[in-house]
């Protein structure tokens, strides 16, 4: 597996999940740009939750709400979530079609993640906290 799993997004981090399953059309926001370093970082957590946002097993791995509710705990500034936030969207990106969005919507109750926002298709990153 390569480092661009970084899925998930979903992953959890508030906003970051939510963002992990946008249509890439309408990604145009004024977030703070992803860097090489917090996508490799991201993609090492959430590694994890691949089999799930691929569909091939019903319910998360306890490493991947490991790696989610780890994310989440790290990034706790507004810029911090939405360097975050462009990561994980770009990542989902080079998934696409295969991660399942329906399976990144329901991570966080599925791993009891507190999340703040909702994915949503064209969520716009410069709006995470």
């Amino acid at each position: 597996m390569g480092s661009s799993y970084g899925v998930f997004m979903l992953a959890c981090i508030p906003g970051l999940i939510m963002t992990l399953m946008l249509n890439p059309v309408a990604w145009v926001d004024a977030a703070i740009p992803c860097t090489p370093s917090v996508e490799a970082h991201i993609n090492r957590k959430l590694t994890p939750c691949r089999t799930f946002l691929l569909g091939q097993q019903n319910k998360p791995p306890a490493a991947c709400c490991t790696g989610i509710k780890g994310l989440n705990a790290e990034y706790k500034t507004a810029t911090d979530r939405q360097r975050a936030c462009s990561c994980l969207k770009a990542s989902f990106a080079k998934h696409q079609p295969a991660f399942k969005l329906s399976f990144a919507q329901r991570l966080p109750g599925q791993c009891n993640a507190n999340i703040h926002n909702t994915i949503i298709a064209n969520f716009d990153c410069s709006r995470v906290k």
